[in-house]
């Protein structure tokens, strides 16, 4: 990066610049004014908020769907192993808790050493 020279300006050529600059945003401002603006009315906001109300409600469903049918499919299995496989269901029990302590104390001290 170049050096730059300051000139410094006495205080009548300061002011004369500091007036021409306010001259200059004020003409900016009036043209940026006199710039049609479109706002649409209040049926059609009023028509967005429905419609996006719709979709999240659709989605909210279709969410819940997926969460029933994978629950009553996992505890439909659990069940199952339970009553006929007794040591497989306990086998994933403990493969379980040993996995969900090993995760968490791996993300927390990624954390710890991250900060």
């Amino acid at each position: 990066m170049k050096k730059q020279k300051v000139v410094i300006l006495n205080s009548e050529q300061q002011n004369k610049q500091d007036f021409d600059a306010i001259h200059e945003l004020q003409e900016g401002l009036q043209r940026i004014d006199q710039f049609p603006v479109y706002t649409p009315n209040l049926q059609w906001f009023e028509q967005m908020v429905i419609k996006e109300q719709q979709n999240k409600k659709k989605k909210l469903i279709s969410d819940l769907s997926v969460f029933f049918i994978v629950a009553f499919i996992i505890l439909s299995g659990m069940i199952i192993s339970l009553y006929q496989m007794p040591a497989i269901f306990i086998l994933v029990q403990i493969i379980t808790t040993i996995f969900i302590v090993v995760y968490t104390s791996v993300r927390l001290l990624k954390k710890a050493n991250h900060i």
